[in-house]
């Protein structure tokens, strides 16, 4: 009895079970974490395929579509930029918001441009092919032919145009889009969009640009077309920009050397009317077949007496077409015929000089003889002695003038920044090229020959123009602007500079600067 109200009974029962509170806690709170890594992943893959880790994995669960071709008429929003345009926007960027422009842009073509508001830029204008190189499976695009080009208008900025392509069109592209072949973008065909933007040591900007389009393209006044196609895919490992580094450098190079290669003989207005002059060799121009042309138009015409009003007969198209006439050359049109470059770009800000032929039709009996009126005369009349007066014309565009320049002119000081050269400087840049550089001449200067809007300056030394085998400055001057007569010497510093648009080097060595006065009275 004694034992059982002695007894431990504690010691005889089973020991307290340990709940583990503190680890399921941390294990729960680990999960949590890892929900919301996962969600905010999500957001992240799918908002950001230009990534390469999310493309990989976006590929992977077949939420990517290929780029698609567009229609003109269902493309995205945008706005087309002219090269200049194009630099004064991008230039002043630093290094972090460029990247995160370059990143919008490609994730915005990975996605076909869906579920976007930002205005996608078009590039538009004229530019010169430096040299182009067949894509392969370490670029960014597979198939196909990337060209670099150069604005005509404003020479630091250069163009990466990509064309892509099956393999079999590949020998076509190679052998039209040659170094040299000058490029048209007009914003009613081309859809050439901005999909990077790379900015180079010298301070140029080079654009890699895609056709949404995928349109045909033919030689202006050659043989040969090639159509292009959306790639089926693309390499985002390769990066942007396609030609860089030594490829860049070399394509420069081949400029340089094709430049030297194809400046005339002389170039001189300089020199006796009875030199002959040697033209540069005609350039092609590379423009995109429209698809779809405009719809024929037609009059309908009064029936014989009597009869009233027949229905309308088939129409005969007449082209309005001015009388060609052959002025006698002029040492000017020499110059010009030496020099196709700087051309006036096609754009929407320079003005328009003279308005396309418009096309008339009419509609004419059945074996009626029709003559074909000038453009100049509207209301020229049929040779039966009808009058005829368009049904549609075309309005002339305004004129926009800059101080009645064909280009941007600044009062003195406030030009962009560039690199200020002497005469003596042209040599070098004769050989290597420009390399999209913006560069200013500066020096004294005597006129040896004046013309219209241009003049032939050559360098001064010590008071005196240097010899005939120096550096001769080839300037052209804005509409309106009454260039130096001839004999006189002026000089020019940092604050009223020439603007250097092109270095030749003549066959006999001669050096030719090619400028443009940029600067206010």
């Amino acid at each position: 009895m004694s034992d059982y109200y002695t007894r431990n009974f504690d010691s005889l029962s089973a020991a307290p079970r340990r709940d583990h509170l503190f680890l399921w806690t941390v294990l729960i709170l680990l999960l949590m974490g890892f929900a919301m890594a996962c969600w905010l992943g999500s957001f992240y893959v799918f908002g950001h395929p230009e990534d390469i880790r999310s493309y990989k994995i976006l590929l992977k669960l077949h939420k990517l579509d290929p780029p698609k071709r567009f229609e003109l008429t269902a493309a995205p929003a945008g706005e087309f930029l002219t090269a200049q345009k194009l630099f004064e926007r991008y230039n002043d960027y630093p290094p972090l918001r460029l990247k995160a422009e370059n990143d919008e842009l490609l994730r915005m073509y990975i996605n076909n441009y869906q579920s976007t508001k930002k205005l996608v830029p078009y590039i538009i204008g004229r530019y010169t092919i430096l040299n182009s190189r067949e894509l392969g499976a370490g670029d960014l695009f597979t198939s196909g032919v990337a060209a670099v080009a150069q604005a005509d208008d404003y020479p630091q900025v250069l163009l990466e145009h990509v064309y892509t392509s099956d393999a079999k069109t590949v020998p076509a592209l190679l052998g039209m889009l040659k170094t040299g072949l000058d490029v048209k973008l007009a914003k009613t065909l081309d859809l050439a969009a901005v999909i990077h933007i790379q900015r180079l040591a010298n301070g140029s900007l080079q654009f890699t640009a895609v056709p949404l389009m995928y349109g045909s393209y033919a030689l202006k006044d050659g043989e040969g077309t090639f159509s292009l196609a959306p790639p089926p895919g693309i390499n985002l490992i390769a990066g942007l920009p396609i030609i860089r580094g030594p490829s860049l450098d070399q394509t420069l190079q081949t400029y340089a050397e094709y430049q030297r290669q194809n400046t005339p003989v002389s170039t001189a207005l300089d020199q006796p009317a009875s030199t002959p002059a040697a033209s540069a060799p005609p350039s092609s121009e590379l423009v995109r077949l429209n698809a779809n042309p405009a719809p024929e138009i037609s009059l309908p015409m009064k029936g014989p007496k009597g009869k009233g009003h027949a229905s309308p007969t088939p129409a005969t198209e007449v082209a309005a077409a001015a009388p060609a006439t052959t002025p006698a050359t002029t040492a000017d049109q020499r110059l010009a015929m030496e020099n196709p470059r700087p051309r006036v770009p096609d754009t929407q800000d320079q003005p328009v000089t003279q308005a396309e032929p418009v096309e008339r039709a009419v509609a004419v009996k059945p074996g009626e003889a029709v003559a074909a009126p000038p453009a100049s005369e509207p209301g020229a009349a049929l040779a039966s002695g009808a009058q005829l007066t368009p049904f549609l014309q075309s309005a002339p565009a305004p004129v926009l003038t800059n101080n009645d320049a064909t280009w941007r002119t600044y009062a003195p000081g406030q030009m962009p920044r560039g690199r200020v050269i002497e005469p003596s400087d042209a040599a070098p840049l004769a050989d290597s090229g420009m390399g999209g550089e913006r560069l200013y001449l500066r020096g004294n200067f005597v006129v040896t020959a004046s013309e219209e809007n241009r003049a032939v300056l050559r360098p001064q030394s010590g008071g005196a123009a240097q010899p005939d085998g120096a550096t001769r400055v080839v300037v052209q001057y804005p509409a309106g602007v009454e260039p130096p007569v001839e004999g006189s010497a002026f000089a020019r510093d940092e604050n009223r500079p020439f603007l250097v648009t092109d270095v030749r080097r003549g066959a006999d060595g001669q050096i030719n600067l090619y400028v443009r006065e940029i600067t206010t009275q």
